[in-house]
């Protein structure tokens, strides 16, 4: 029987070359099914009610969200499973509690363009949690192992030659990634909302003592990266329809911006 100290070796080790691993079947599938009705139901009560924001990743069908107090249980089973342990082991800073967030695929989405997340200055550690089966048809994940190594700009990227390779996961699976590891959300292809649980460490973790005590403890939908504005919108309207011409932008501002000095 492999040993724990051996296991987390392994995971060490792999997580140092790829910036990735996986873990499969941690969390409980009956409870993350649950919870997934909770999201499903309240994302289409504030769109009923006209409640939900303009912009802001509803163009592109890739939003944020808070997933609420009721989604404590899969914190407490990846704590006993070893997860957090496997975090502490990948990053010794990481003491903080994690910031508590999702993100919702809604159907019919466009793909994002590819890219770190924060800043390459800033690593932190990323833990994904599956609430539901996800595959290609549904929007899984694409990340390009390997790319947490170095730091790359847009038009670097581009041309490394890297393979990307598309995460499916059952419902429960668990993803330890790093925020350096190149990656982009897929199209969802299905007629029901994706969920993906996620636990982050970016500025060091949560400032609250209690992180599932954010917005009043209640399930909130957040806007993704795109401003709410009409420049906002139109931009994210642009990225969604237009996906060469997006990729284009990205790749001649990151050249610009290196060519002058600029940060990308």
């Amino acid at each position: 029987m492999t040993s724990f100290s051996q296991q987390m070796q392994d995971l060490s080790s792999a997580f140092a070359r790829d910036g990735y691993v996986r873990l499969p079947n941690v969390v409980s599938k009956p409870r993350l099914t649950a919870l997934t009705g909770e999201l499903r139901g309240e994302y289409a009560r504030a769109r009923a009610s006209g409640e939900l924001f303009s912009g802001g990743g509803t163009i592109s069908g890739h939003l944020n969200c808070f997933p609420g107090a009721q989604s404590r249980f899969v914190y407490d089973e990846l704590q006993q499973y070893g997860v957090f342990d496997l975090v502490r082991n990948l990053s010794p800073s990481t003491t903080r509690m994690p910031n508590i967030g999702c993100n919702l695929n809604l159907p019919n989405s466009s793909p994002q363009n590819p890219h770190a997340d924060g800043y390459a200055a800033l690593p932190f550690l990323i833990v994904n949690v599956a609430p539901v089966d996800t595959d290609l048809k549904n929007g899984a994940m694409e990340v390009t192992p390997g790319t947490h190594l170095r730091e790359y700009k847009y038009w670097q990227y581009a041309f490394s030659g890297k393979p990307a390779i598309r995460m499916c996961m059952s419902a429960g699976d668990v993803i330890v990634r790093s925020s350096m590891l190149w990656h982009r959300g897929m199209p969802n292809r299905s007629n029901a909302i994706r969920p993906m649980l996620a636990f982050t460490w970016e500025n060091g973790g949560s400032d609250l003592a209690d992180p599932y005590a954010a917005h009043g403890g209640k399930i909130t939908l957040l806007p993704n990266r795109y401003a709410q504005n009409l420049s906002g919108r139109l931009r994210e309207r642009a990225f969604a329809s237009l996906p060469a011409l997006g990729r284009g932008y990205l790749f001649v501002r990151s050249v610009v911006h290196q060519t002058t000095g600029a940060t990308q």
